[in-house]
């Protein structure tokens, strides 16, 4: 299920969503009459439950909404901050006498590919992880040679402040690679879709009722629907939905640290 959410392409989820809602207000439309019947009411209580329901649906996703975009914008944020830390870490590097200071920042280049690299293709587990165990083994390499030169310069102001945004460098991958695959619970999903189905299911009883339904209106409220939930998943799939973080910032940064 997380897959089919998560990482299968997004026409594979908005396709079956749309299938399922189709599906379930063309059943209750269709069949839906003696249940209606059997429990008739008037319509002034008919139409204020069907409008609390639906008010109810707008509402949980408005709220989702908000919770996604919340968590795209700390995305966006991490790959400005990371960016930030290596280039200030390159800057800092010039401090180191040679040839450590080629072997740091040859090292901090090749970090900085491995980290982009690992971004661009978050679905492919096996590439994602790889180039994640890499950076992890270069980032030994850049602690060593910053440690090693404090311990030996413990004076030094300009190591210290080398450690800092190098110990910053490490972080900010860290929380990346919490950010990448941490989602909103599967669980959220499907209550969310199950509330929008529970929503049809009482439009298609209330066309039931009255002997008609209404197809462009029909498919306009689904479509509307479909695309509002879609987004808000979407917004969970950092790098292979159709709204992604750039990964801009961290582009121009290698490329400002080519020779």
């Amino acid at each position: 299920m997380s897959d089919l959410i998560f990482r299968d392409p997004p026409v594979i989820f908005i396709g079956l969503v749309v299938i399922i809602l189709v599906a379930a207000l063309e059943l209750t439309y269709r069949f839906g009459g003696p249940l209606v019947r059997h429990f008739e009411t008037n319509d002034e209580l008919w139409n204020a439950i069907q409008t609390g329901l639906l008010a109810l649906v707008a509402f949980m996703l408005g709220f989702s909404f908000a919770q996604a975009q919340g968590r795209y914008d700390a995305r966006r944020e991490l790959v400005m901050s990371e960016a930030n830390d290596i280039g200030t870490t390159w800057l800092r590097a010039s401090q180191l006498p040679n040839p450590l200071r080629a072997t740091f920042r040859r090292t901090l280049v090749h970090y900085s590919a491995l980290r982009l690299q690992a971004y661009a293709t978050p679905n492919d587990l096996t590439a994602f992880e790889r180039a994640l165990n890499e950076s992890s083994r270069d980032q030994d390499v850049l602690w060593g040679i910053a440690s090693d030169t404090l311990r030996a310069h413990e004076s030094n102001l300009g190591y210290s402040l080398l450690m800092q945004t190098l110990n910053n460098t490490i972080d900010d991958s860290s929380a990346q690679r919490s950010a990448l695959t941490q989602h909103v619970p599967v669980a959220a999903v499907v209550l969310t879709f199950l509330l929008i189905l529970v929503a049809i299911f009482s439009l298609g009883l209330s066309f039931a009722r009255a002997g008609a339904r209404p197809a462009v209106f029909s498919m306009i409220y689904i479509a509307a629907l479909v695309l509002v939930f879609e987004m808000v998943v979407d917004y969970d799939r950092p790098q292979t939905g159709v709204i992604r973080v750039s990964l801009a910032p961290l582009q121009w940064q290698l490329e400002s640290m080519q020779p």
